[in-house]
Parts: C-alpha cells; structure tokens; sequence
C-alpha cells in the first residue's frame, strides 16, 4: 500500500515540476498564469489586492488575448525601448499588468507632464464646489500682493484662467521650442514660481495663439490654493485621492513649498489607472460622482490645436485614428518619457503606459502600441490589407513635398524603382499602395500610417492626409 502511495505522489510531484517549468508560473499563484505565443512569456490576471480594484481574465472576453502578448513579447524582446509598465482597463476591470526593467506595481513611477490631468481635474473640482466662480475669470485680480515687474501690457489683463488650462495664454513662453523647456528650466532657478509666471511677457492676445506652457500651471495651483484655503496636497487629498483610494503620491515642489500641478509628480501605475477610470465613467467613481460629468466632457473636448496637430482640450491631449475602416476617438495624458493615461470611451477602454524615453521621439510608441496591438485587439478580425503594384506615371505623381497645413512637419515621398518611400521626422518608411491613392506604412513607434492622396479634376495630386499618432494629419504638397 505505502510503494502504491508512493508512486501516486512520484508521478504527481513529477508533473506539477513539469508544469512549472513548461508554463513559467508559480505553483501557487496569487493569478492564473496562461501560456501565450511566447515560450518565455505566461500572462497572469492581475491579482486582487486591497486598492479597490476588480480584475478579469483576458481569456474571458472577445478581447483578441494572443495579440496582446505579443505585444509583451515585443516590450521583453527589446523591440519596444524603455518601456517600464503596462497597463490594461476593459469593461471597467483590470485585465492586463506587467512590468518590466525593475519596475513594480508598489513602486511610485515619475508621470512627468500626466499631472497637469490631474490638475485639470482639481480645477473642475475646484469649480463643481463653487471655490472658483468660472471658467472665464482673468486671473491677474487674485495675485494683487505681487508687483509686476515687466513693463505694462495691456494684454496681461486678459489672461483668463481658460487661457491658461488651453495653453493660449499668450505668455511668450513655449516649451515645445528649440531649445525646449527653455521657460520651465528658467523658472528652477528663480525662489518665486509664481512670480516669475506672472512676470512672463506677453507674446500673443490671450486665447489666440497654442503655445505649450508649463510655468504658468503654477499660478491656476495658487488659485484653487487660494479659493479653497488649501494647500494643493490637502485639497487634493480630500476631493480627488481620498475617494478613489489613492494612498500615495508624490507632488513636485516650488522653493516656497507650493505644490506644482504641471509636472515632476510620482504615482503608481494602478492608480494612474483610477484616475483614467474616472474619466471614463463621467466622474464617478464606484457611484459616487468626484467631478462634474460637465467638466469631463469640456476638459477632454478639443478647444485648440497643438503646433503638430493634435487637439488640446483642459490640459488633455485629444485625438482620432484610423484603423481598419473605423475612425477611433481617445483622449490622454502625457508625460515624458512616455508616461500616458489613455481613454477610449468607445472601446470602453482605459490603457496606462510608464517609461523612460525622457526627450526622445520613443515616447510616442505608447501610441504606436496602442494603434498596432492594442486596439486591433478590441476590434473585430481587420481583413488583411491588400498591396497592389502601380503604374509608374501614379507613382511619379505621387513623388513631393507634403507639408503640415499647421504646423512643421513635412513628408518627402520619393521614388526607388517601382517602389516609393517617405521621409518623415527623420526616418525614412516604406510606403504600400492598396488603391492608387491610398498607402500603408508601417510604423512601430507612431503606430501604421494610413496615408491618403487626394487630386483635383486634372488627376494632379494636390494633398494629403495622414493618419498616424492619433492625429489625422492634413497636408499640402509643394509645387
């Protein structure tokens, strides 16, 4: 009897170590692993721990699961640089968590330019409880203790505090320029933040002209800090992080110990989720309303058009591409280094990103994830594209300059046998023809393009429009 016991739990011992070392999973598990494409590679449902979260397996939905590990595969294979989380909401669940490079789930990650969302939130907030009258208050009157230095322009009196969550301010101060964040590092190095954003000279009329501005954050800070008579961490605590059981995050901090709401903030990765969750639910959070569904629909509304066109609404970024044959509408929060809360009310989808490609054009393949595998994942089966061999004469009509209607960028489409390719943002791209006017490109880091050519009743080509990095691109070709 014992040799019979002994030999049932030999064969079983054998093949719970096969398991282990054929799956990759632990043999006790706070998830379920399962096994994907990638031999080195078992996706495991994010575990349920105490942070208010309900997690889902991707194998329980119409989600194509396969395609998104190969995503992962990509990020562990290097194929994606610097990448250090993703993450995946669906259906208001936690379906997908994985990090790479060291990085955890407890470990608080740098969200860069992300906090200024944030910030758009506690402005909403701040207005919901009545603290700041309106949206369209100038904001001069609330800073009467400080001396303005510059020399009087009448325009200072205009800058509203709408102007300042658009970035239409007028200040002249562009961190987007060459040599960029010239403005932000000034300010480093004065001792009053505040100061020396209402000392900024005016360039432009206030609410004319797009200009990506973070110093100026620091005085929309004051006013909820001065409204409310509460520090930004305070009030931020008790209106926003409290209810959504955020327990930490760390603020980034003037000289005089004023919280910043434009940048320099850490938070973990979940968390980010929550508050892209948030949004998606119209404000609410597990049925309590946070901030006003109103709010939500202004602040993620595109009210300008960045210098690369992409929408700006209340310190949202906003946008639309194409996949398929379907227009996908989203809007996010973006950090450098590619640091991204993103939503997809569509596709009822929130995606976290964290990453470390700080002053690089590699922070876009956040959205190259997401246009590639991501979405895809969420739609129906997409046909197969079809390429097609042209004529030379269509081919030559093709060849030119594309430049930006608004905005620097240009696409230079040349020719190479019976072959065309493009050069854009210094890198050059094959370019795919599925109809005589209409080209595939593949793109990991900004995600496929989609690239149409448009003529006039002459047959000449005369434009173009572009679909890639959530914009849709509209071009003039040269003469």
């Amino acid at each position: 009897m014992r040799h019979r016991l002994w030999q049932r739990l030999t064969v079983l011992v054998r093949f719970l170590l096969i398991l282990f070392f054929t799956t990759g999973c632990i043999l006790f598990p706070t998830g379920i692993c399962f096994s994907g494409p990638n031999a080195d590679y078992s996706y495991r449902i994010p575990p349920v721990i105490d942070d208010g979260w309900k997690t889902e397996s991707l194998y329980k939905t119409t989600i194509d699961a396969d395609k998104l590990i190969d995503l992962i595969r990509h990020i562990r294979n290097g194929d994606y640089k610097n990448i250090h989380g993703v993450l995946l909401v669906k259906d208001g669940k936690l379906m997908l968590e994985e990090y790479f490079h060291g990085f955890d789930r407890e470990k608080p990650h740098q969200i860069r330019s992300a906090t200024k969302s944030i910030g758009s939130i506690l402005t909403g907030i701040a207005i919901d409880h009545r603290f700041i009258k309106d949206i369209k208050e100038k904001i001069y009157p609330y800073f009467k203790e400080y001396d303005i230095g510059q020399e009087w322009d009448a325009r200072v009196r205009d800058v509203t505090l709408e102007s300042l969550l658009t970035m239409t301010s007028g200040y002249a101060c562009n961190d987007h320029a060459t040599p960029k964040f010239e403005c932000e590092k000034a300010m480093y190095g004065a001792d009053d933040w505040v100061e020396y954003a209402l000392n900024l000279p005016m360039a432009h009329k206030p609410g004319e002209h797009w200009a990506y501005n973070s110093s100026s954050l620091m005085l929309v800070s004051q006013i909820i800090s001065k409204t409310s008579t509460m520090t930004i961490p305070d009030f931020a605590e008790r209106y926003l992080f409290e209810p959504l059981g955020i327990n930490e995050f760390h603020w980034g901090f003037s000289p005089k110990g004023r919280a910043w709401i434009a940048g320099n903030a850490k938070m973990k990765p979940r968390d980010m989720a929550k508050i892209g969750l948030l949004m998606l639910e119209g404000g609410k959070w597990k049925g309590k309303q946070i901030v006003s569904e109103k709010w939500i629909g202004e602040s993620t509304r595109e009210h300008e058009k960045s210098e690369n066109n992409w929408g700006y609404g209340y310190l949202w970024w906003v946008g639309e591409q194409l996949i398929g044959e379907q227009i996908i509408t989203g809007y996010w929060a973006a950090g450098n280094g590619g640091n991204y809360i993103f939503v997809c009310p569509g596709l009822d989808l929130v995606a976290v990103f964290t990453g470390g490609n700080y002053n690089s054009i590699l922070e876009l393949q956040t959205l190259g994830m997401l246009i590639n595998y991501i979405i895809p994942a969420m739609l129906p089966p997409i046909l197969p594209r079809e390429i097609i061999k042209l004529d030379p004469a269509i081919l030559d009509s093709c060849v030119g300059d594309y430049q930006l209607r608004q905005g620097d960028i240009r696409v230079s489409v040349f020719r190479k046998s019976d072959t065309l390719y493009c050069t854009i943002l210094e890198r050059t791209m094959r370019m795919y023809p599925e109809t005589d006017d209409l080209f595939f490109i593949p793109d990991d880091i900004l995600g496929n393009w989609t690239f149409k050519i448009e003529r006039n009743e002459k047959g000449d080509v005369t434009s173009a429009t572009g679909y890639t990095a959530f914009q849709a691109m509209p071009f003039q070709k040269l003469k």
